[in-house]
């Protein structure tokens, strides 16, 4: 009977030590999963985003505002636009005949908000201008920039 006790004991010294350093740490990190697998939504389009293009109030259907229909998110891919990445984001970098420039989480929503990139420059009328809130913003920036 002590025997038992004593391997229930331990059992449940295990499972402790399991909880603390596997599940505890992963439910921390929880609110970083979310906003990933937010933004990894709203960029393949699994959740819709409100857009229209520049100087014309009509809103886009979901389909023609996913951020995947031009841009990819990988480096070497070939596509309409530029890829999101962390390489093409987040380095100084050339960008449509201005001076180097890099994005930040402010440049970024300014850019799909209003359409001025962080050189001041407007993009072209195709890049649709998006009703984002700061989570979702945020969320696709995580989502973009991440390694």
């Amino acid at each position: 009977m002590a025997r038992a006790l004593n391997r229930a004991a331990f059992t449940i010294h295990v499972m402790t030590a399991l909880f603390l350093v596997v599940v505890k740490p992963a439910a921390n990190g929880a609110d970083s999963c979310r906003s990933m697998d937010l933004g990894y939504q709203l960029f393949n389009g699994q959740r819709a985003l409100v857009a229209h293009l520049r100087d014309d109030n009509r809103m886009l259907p979901d389909i023609a505002a996913r951020c995947i229909n031009c841009h990819d998110h990988a480096d070497n891919a070939a596509s309409f636009a530029p890829p999101l990445t962390s390489r093409y984001l987040l380095s100084d970098t050339r960008r449509r005949g201005g001076p180097p420039s890099r994005y930040n989480l402010s440049s970024f929503c300014r850019v799909l908000n209003v359409g001025v990139d962080p050189t001041g420059i407007v993009l072209k009328k195709a890049m649709p201008q998006y009703a984002l809130s700061d989570t979702e913003c945020a969320a696709l920036w995580s989502f973009v920039t991440a390694p």
